[in-house]
């Protein structure tokens, strides 16, 4: 009976997981980051920090990794996985920027942009609703995109 306690390693609590996971990206080591923050959802589905964990999947997946179609993965599962959690509509808004922005899938950018203007436009501040309308504006056929005005000036 010693032997089973000493050998076993007692559980991260979800706040030493999300800890964890923001040191070892701090220190660039990704995939390390990536475990903590995949353990975290998997042991606490229902915490607080696991729609947070997710996001950051996300955040890490487009920033870090620049792996655009892993990072629209992550920010879905939080879309569809933590209805209710403040961040649902910024992950949608990721989903439709990295389809814009990253990837140039236009008629997904759109969809996405209108799925977040239609179901999150009382959840956010005007900013970021008038952000995701001239993110729509952008993609009609002709304008150019934020990135090419961006690297135009």
């Amino acid at each position: 009976m010693i032997l089973l306690t000493i050998g076993c390693e007692s559980k991260k609590t979800a706040d030493e997981y999300y800890s964890a996971a923001e040191i070892e990206r701090n220190a660039k080591n990704i995939k390390v980051s990536l475990e903590s923050l995949e353990d975290l959802i998997k042991n606490y589905p229902e915490h607080d920090l696991a729609p947070q964990a997710q996001y950051l999947m996300g955040d890490i997946y487009m920033n870090d990794l620049r792996d655009f179609e892993n990072a629209i993965l992550s920010y879905q599962k939080v879309v569809d996985n933590f209805s209710g959690s403040s961040k649902v509509a910024h992950a949608q808004f990721m989903v439709g920027y990295i389809y814009a922005e990253n990837l140039n899938k236009k008629d997904l950018a759109r969809t996405a942009f209108q799925r977040f203007i239609n179901e999150h436009s009382d959840d956010v501040g005007e900013y970021f609703l008038e952000s995701a309308k001239q993110e729509l504006r952008s993609l009609e056929d002709g304008a150019p995109r934020l990135e090419d005005i961006l690297q135009n000036n």
